[in-house]
């Protein structure tokens, strides 16, 4: 067989090659991207990507994801592209670079014995070091076969995309479009990834005839006849892995395929394979039953069972390497291409398949504890294969424990679903008691819940109540019916929640003396009425608590105390609190973790409900940084939507930023995903970045239903904002009122938050129809205004609530925007105090846009620019700060139209010990207008006095400041004011 050329061509990939150029040389610039290369199997992907690293101005790191047996190795990809580093790394770049990383010893055992730490942190460690290898050169990070990464990998990849700023950084995995079923992970994974900022797609298609013809000029040497070209095509599907297969045996002078070549594709795969010596073929077969890339060693032992002797195996190696067949990478072999290892255990027949694996289980089981990727995995699988089932249920276990250790919820939830189906087919001795099983399917449930399968959670409930006699055990039926009525909130608005389960947990229940079991399912009940029967979910709850009481069960309390928590209502926060301070308190004496999430939930909203959000924001940070640390799943992403909303309306962006970016890596969907999109929108919005916004809006419709009640309010909040953004005001305006109250409900407390925003975007209707020359718009826009106030169904912001200052607030906000609607004289009036109310609740995106809007008014009415200048030097400082980009523009614009220099002037207060003690007020405010850069006419002009007195005022500055000019004044006045 005549060798390939070395370097042919890669062949009709330019438009791909141009858009992942185009990616690197921004990234450089400081645009980071993510890209995903998807095709079949041998369509080029990965060569495209190792073109695309070629470049020696860039570090280029690997990582590939592994798969065996169903299941994918925990951090497999990541692993390896540090790995990648560390081997080409110096000692002082690994000693710089690893500064505060020692918990990345569990992926890198390298740098020493793992120290225990909390996994959780694994991608902030991670994206720690990748910034910081990125910093010293630019650099992609490639993941290869990401169709097989374990959900841990993506968590850890989605951390680094939502990350992106300025990085000189691009991200390119590779990914088969044959390998993703229906649920698999990656599905939901593209779907978050594509309404981030900075993520793209690749789709490679199969060869055309010149691309083909390109190809098979450059393996050939020679440009191939068309007929040639023409079949070879037709035989390989344009795939330009198999057109290599398929130019193997030919010397470039033939115009047709022989025909000995193989009419399937299966064959040609095979072709290489086929010229391989015996020896080296049953090796590469046993290479393929071992399912990974394997050590020599390994191999070794495992050949000597199927008669292939040690001085064998590294000969056999180097010929199928030199045929193409396989390929070394750090002391590993694997196959060159996957589809051949994937051919050749097919066609293995079934009883040799099982004596290899029955090999590799002795080789494996003889490795010392921790060596090898993920044994206990392997060797699950290898033992099911061997046929020895109680072998694979136990190793099973220990592999579901090895991921529970990782903090990789999806590799646990698999082996411990392989457990359960094999359960009812182990010996007695190894199945375990009926209570053993029901114990096993509720921590598979658990796990499945946490790796976000909703409906195998279900199932295995479901199971677990088949095991269960509920005439004789009613107290376990009971317990069970309620975790299976939980869960139903996953896959179900508590609303249209089957309410069965739990009636029938309470029937159950109903004639034994007070348990545990019966206040949980009160307590379950009422958590579901708070949202559609609040009066009968509070008496429910208080049935639960009295029940918990009189069992005696500190967790049953807790929970109930949540419950009536959840249940006294957004009106009644002081009460709430109480109960769910108290219920967190009882909930970590007892150990309940979950619990204690949960009831954090409702202590925020009672903070939240009070006017507290500095101190909701931090206790919901608190309890979700908690949550997560403790493993939980979805639910403790609530608290980081409720925590990162009150950041944003304090103003402190930067922690928002931070919890959502760690939200958004975990991809949680459900109402609390739904929530940290929305709040994503509202940050992206206020920082200018319109496109991202509606991307983050978009996914958040998506996840949940619109009308969705706890969600209404932000939801509306963000659509208007978002649309007034995109410059979409009567879209605004209609997207909002239907979404104001819930229909056949009064209106309450979270519908006149809303208020203000509406009435904004009806302001925004009429001034553009204003603008226009739209008489009757501009009537129509305050007529939806007046409109909603007739028919409101009580007196606006006439509720009771205990949070008087962010009523307040709310309520200044809509007066002043319907005085804007209106076109009302005192506007500027009405805008300071909506200002001052933002102000005492620590609201102060709202504040500095009142600000803005008090001098917008007050100067349309005829105030001074140094009236308005205060104000105006406020606010931009505050949209400065945050990074408020459409504010700040807004500012500058009407600055820069009023003549009002944003820039803090000096003070104009006597300043004793400098020469500028002597100046009069008046001097000093001349003085602070010089250094503004103003004339002597617009300081005239500013200060109502003529210019000659202006030039008098001069004189007498230069005169008492010992300066020759006014240039040198006002930078002599700038030094003085800086110390």
């Amino acid at each position: 067989m005549r060798p390939l050329r070395a370097d042919h061509r890669f062949a009709g990939r330019a438009p791909e090659q141009q858009l992942l150029g185009d990616a690197v040389r921004a990234a450089i610039g400081g645009a980071p991207r993510a890209i995903v290369i998807h095709g079949e199997a041998g369509i080029g992907k990965t060569r495209l990507a190792r073109e695309t690293c070629r470049d020696q101005q860039l570090t280029a790191l690997w990582g590939s994801c592994v798969h065996f047996g169903g299941a994918s190795v925990p951090f497999a990809p990541i692993t390896g592209l540090l790995q990648d580093w560390l081997t080409r790394a110096d000692e002082a770049e690994r000693t710089e670079l690893l500064t505060g990383t020692d918990g990345l010893t569990t992926l890198l055992p390298a740098l020493g014995v793992a120290d225990g730490t909390d996994t959780t942190r694994l991608p902030m460690l991670v994206d720690l070091v990748v910034n910081r290898i990125a910093a010293r050169r630019p650099t992609i990070v490639v993941i290869d076969d990401l169709q097989w990464a374990d959900v841990a990998s993506l968590d850890v990849l989605s951390y680094l995309i939502a990350g992106f700023r300025t990085q000189p950084l691009v991200l390119i995995a590779t990914c088969r479009t044959e390998e993703r079923p229906e649920g698999h992970p990656l599905h939901s994974w593209l779907a978050d990834m594509r309404r981030m900022p900075h993520f793209a797609e690749i789709h490679l298609r199969p060869l055309d005839l010149d691309a083909t013809s390109e190809q098979l000029e450059g393996l050939l040497g020679r440009a191939p006849d068309l007929d040639l070209a023409t079949q070879v095509l037709a035989r390989s599907d344009g795939n330009p892995y198999l057109v290599e297969l398929l130019a193997r045996d030919l010397s470039g002078t033939e115009t047709t395929l022989p025909a000995t070549v193989p009419a399937a594709l299966r064959d040609a795969l095979l072709a290489a394979w086929h010229g391989l010596s015996g020896d080296a073929r049953r090796l590469t077969r046993v290479l393929a039953v071992g399912g990974r890339p394997t050590a020599p060693a390994v191999l070794t032992e495992v050949a000597a069972g199927v008669g292939i002797a040690p001085d064998a195996i590294i000969p056999s190696l180097v010929d199928a390497q030199d045929r193409g067949v396989v390929e070394t990478s750090d002391g590993l072999w694997w196959f060159r291409h996957p589809l051949l290892a994937e051919v050749l255990y097919d066609g293995l027949p079934a009883p040799e398949a099982a004596k290899v694996h029955a090999g590799y289980v002795g080789v494996l089981e003889a490795l010392p504890t921790g060596v090898g990727d993920a044994p206990a995995a392997d060797l699950a699988v290898h033992n099911e294969r061997a046929g020895s089932l109680d072998a694979t249920y136990r190793w099973s276990l220990v592999a579901a424990d090895q991921a529970a250790r990782l903090r990789a919820p999806t590799e646990e939830a698999i082996q411990l679903r392989r457990a359960c189906e094999l359960r009812d087919r182990v010996s007695p001795a190894v199945r375990g008691s009926r209570n053993d099983r029901i114990e096993l399917l509720r921590r598979a449930s658990e796990v499945c819940s946490r790796a976000g399968w909703p409906e195998l959670t279900l199932s295995l409930l479901t199971d677990a109540l088949d095991l269960v006699d509920k005439s004789k055990e009613p107290l376990l039926a009971c317990e069970l019916l309620v975790v299976r009525c939980n869960a139903r909130w996953e896959v179900t608005t508590p609303m249209d929640g089957d309410m069965d389960d739990i009636f029938e947990a309470i029937r159950l229940t109903a004639d034994l003396p007070p348990s545990a079991e019966r206040a949980l399912a009160f307590a379950e009940l009422a958590g579901t009425e708070s949202f559609t029967d609040p009066v009968k979910a509070l008496t429910h709850a208080q049935e639960a608590v009295r029940i918990a009481r009189a069992s005696g069960s500190t967790r049953a309390l807790a929970q109930a105390l949540g419950a009536r928590a959840a249940s006294w209502g957004y009106e009644t926060p002081v009460p709430a609190l109480a109960d769910a301070e108290l219920s967190v308190q009882l909930a970590r004496s007892c150990g309940a973790t979950s619990l204690v999430a949960e009831s954090g939930i409702w202590q925020f909203n009672a903070l939240h409900a009070l006017g507290r959000w500095k101190d909701a924001a931090e206790t919901a940070r608190a309890a979700f940084e908690d949550a997560i640390a403790a493993g939980h799943g979805i639910w403790a992403y609530f608290l980081a939507f409720q925590s990162a909303a009150d950041f944003l309306l304090l103003g402190r962006w930067d922690e928002c930023r931070t919890l959502l970016r760690t939200a958004l890596a975990a991809r949680c969907g459900g109402i609390p995903g739904a929530g940290i999109r929305l709040t994503a929108c509202l940050l992206a919005v206020r920082t200018g970045r319109t496109e991202e916004a509606r991307q983050h809006f978009d996914r958040a419709l998506e996840l949940i239903s619109e009308e969705f009640s706890p969600l209404r309010q932000p939801m509306t909040q963000a659509g208007i904002e978002l649309m007034l953004a995109e410059g979409r005001a009567p879209e605004a305006l209609a997207f909002a009122r239907p979404r104001l109250t819930t229909p056949g409900q009064p209106p309450d407390a979270y519908d006149d938050d809303v208020l203000p925003f509406y009435a904004q975007a009806a302001a925004e209707c009429a001034r553009t129809a204003r603008d226009n020359g739209d008489r009757a718009g501009a009537a129509a826009a305050t007529g939806v205004i007046e409109d909603l106030v007739d028919g409101w169904g009580r007196p606006l912001f006439g509720l009771d609530r205990a949070d008087v200052e962010v009523q307040a607030m709310s309520e200044a906000v809509f007066v002043a925007e319907v005085a804007r609607c209106r076109d009302s004289p005192h506007q500027a009036e009405l805008w300071r105090r909506a200002a001052d109310a933002c102000g005492s609740t620590g609201n102060r995106w709202h504040q500095a846009v009142a600000q803005w809007r008090c001098a917008e008014a007050g100067l349309a009415g005829g105030w001074t620019p140094t009236k308005a200048g205060d104000l105006l030097r406020q606010a931009h400082r505050c949209a400065v700060e945050l990074g408020a980009r459409p504010l700040q523009a807004d500012i500058e614009g009407l600055a820069r139209r009023a003549k009002i220099e944003l820039r803090e002037s000096m003070p104009v207060g006597p300043t004793p010990a400098t020469v500028l003690a002597g100046l009069t007020s008046r001097e000093r405010e001349v003085l602070a207008l010089l250094v503004a850069g103003r004339s002597n006419g617009e300081i005239a002009k500013e200060l109502f006095i003529s210019d000659k007195t202006v030039s008098v005022h001069v004189s007498n500055i230069l005169r008492k400041t010992a300066t020759s000019s006014r240039v040198e004044a006002a930078a002599l006045a700038e030094r003085l004011s800086g110390q």
